[in-house]
């Protein structure tokens, strides 16, 4: 679909005469607020209220003077303007930024004096999508633009600059060039299989697409640590009613996030925290306790509790100390990726233990009411933090991404059969085609108005 289609669909307005303006900055971050100006005129809108600057600016040269009222003379704010040239700054169109002290009444002073000059007010993540249709950024750049935005973690923020800095759209580009270069050649065999000319062989065609396919496989396999890095690591509580799940969140986090009480089935719905352990974000969830339950309202929240635990990275079954583990919990069998451990808890209570843990399971014994044994727990909670999540290797962290690597990869393999199996050259060549469509639309090469949305909705403004 045209990117005009796309454009409207997003209700972007980006015709030449536009020029945006939007805060770039939360107010007061550092005592200072940014307003960005991006768009042709935008050197002479910034003019109209900053009369300081000179008829024809450098580019990456800051002046400094006071903003004014778009009518009238009276001063709004001290400020310095960055100017940036067409072709030089973030979104490739002509732009400033006007820095401001950090008050929200002064900078939107500043943003509605722009307004009254002729700028308008960007939408959510309009300076970063002119980015992507001016050429400065592909569709993955951008989106790692809202994932350092959202990082939560150290490790998370490093994961997205790495994105941000081209390595994973290196990495598309190479899988991209493979398809058009073998594609290249099985429609040379094509097109000149009756003039006797010599073609690369099928030997060759497969020597390269098997390579291509360890690379494809690769990032596919990196999702789950890619996922982990962005959004934190899972560990959900899981346990009969009463046996400390709530106490030993509150514990893990050191505050009093859960309720707690001598009644059982007082959680009835999920209740979520997060911390960080080594640089990684942990997402804690307790659930409500698994019993036969009566009411209606309990028995949803058993039902989330097990639907949580399908999620899960890490399930820590809680069990009172002492109390056998066979038969304790009736629980799904756990994923291949799942971490599970057994916690003890209530150790403080001295009650003699019996049938403690079954052979090979991993097992913690702590006291959420003293703290006992939560050390334990919390550095190996950090190894599988360190172990599951991504920092210094490259990783897809997107789920767009690895939908659509998985289409790379069905084409890839199908096409890799076909030639094995000696089948027409045009059955091949129609399967690389279907893998280079989705390697377009990954890194934005071609796409619809869906996908825009999909990638832009969740942005702010001034982003």
């Amino acid at each position: 679909m045209s990117s005009d289609i796309s454009r409207s669909m997003f209700d972007l307005s980006l015709e030449s005469s536009d020029c945006i303006c939007a805060i770039a900055t939360p107010h007061g971050l550092g005592g200072i607020s940014v307003i960005r100006v991006s768009g042709p005129k935008s050197f002479e809108i910034t003019r109209r209220i900053c009369g300081f600057l000179p008829s024809a600016p450098e580019s990456h040269k800051i002046y400094y003077g006071f903003a004014k009222q778009a009518k009238g003379n009276q001063n709004l704010d001290e400020v310095l303007v960055a100017c940036f040239s067409h072709g030089k700054s973030f979104t490739g169109e002509e732009s400033t930024e006007i820095s401001c002290h950090g008050s929200p009444v002064i900078s939107e002073s500043i943003v509605q004096a722009l307004i009254a000059s002729g700028a308008r007010l960007a939408r959510p993540g309009e300076f970063t999508c002119r980015a992507f249709f001016n050429g400065r950024i592909d569709l993955v750049q951008a989106e790692s633009v809202l994932a350092l935005i959202e990082s939560q973690s150290r490790q998370a923020s490093r994961l997205a600059l790495r994105q941000l800095e081209g390595e994973l759209s290196v990495e598309y580009g190479k899988i991209e060039d493979c398809f058009l270069w073998v594609l290249a050649q099985i429609e040379a065999g094509i097109d000149f299989s009756t003039e006797g000319l010599e073609t690369v062989s099928f030997g060759k065609i497969l020597s390269r697409l098997d390579l291509e396919k360890i690379r494809v496989r690769a990032l596919l396999d990196s999702y789950e640590s890619g996922r982990i890095t962005r959004d934190g690591l899972v560990v959900v509580l899981l346990g009969k009613p009463n046996v400390g799940k709530s106490s030993l969140l509150n514990a893990l986090l050191k505050e009093e996030r859960a309720i707690v009480t001598d009644e059982p089935g007082t959680t009835r719905d999920l209740v979520s925290a997060s911390l960080s352990l080594g640089g990684v974000r942990i997402e804690l969830f307790d659930t409500a306790g698994i019993r036969e339950a009566n009411s209606k309202s309990e028995k949803l929240g058993i039902q989330k509790s097990f639907e949580m635990m399908e999620k899960a990275d890490v399930v820590l079954h809680v069990i009172e100390s002492g109390s056998p583990v066979l038969g304790e919990l009736s629980i799904p069998a756990p994923r291949q990726s799942q971490q599970i451990a057994i916690v003890f808890n209530k150790t403080d209570l001295n009650i003699k233990a019996s049938n403690l843990n079954p052979e090979g399971a991993q097992s913690f014994s702590v006291s959420a009411k003293t703290g006992d044994g939560l050390a334990e727990l919390r550095t190996w909670l950090t190894n599988i933090a360190a172990e599951k999540s991504s920092e210094t290797q490259l990783a897809v962290s997107q789920a767009r991404h690895f939908e659509l690597l998985s289409k790379i990869d069905v084409s890839l393999n199908s096409a890799i059969k076909l030639i094995k199996e000696e089948q027409s050259a045009e059955f091949v060549a129609q399967e690389l085609q279907i893998g280079i469509r989705s390697i377009h639309e990954l890194v934005g090469k071609a796409f619809d108005e869906q996908v825009i949305d999909r990638v832009f909705k969740e942005f702010c403004l001034g982003k």
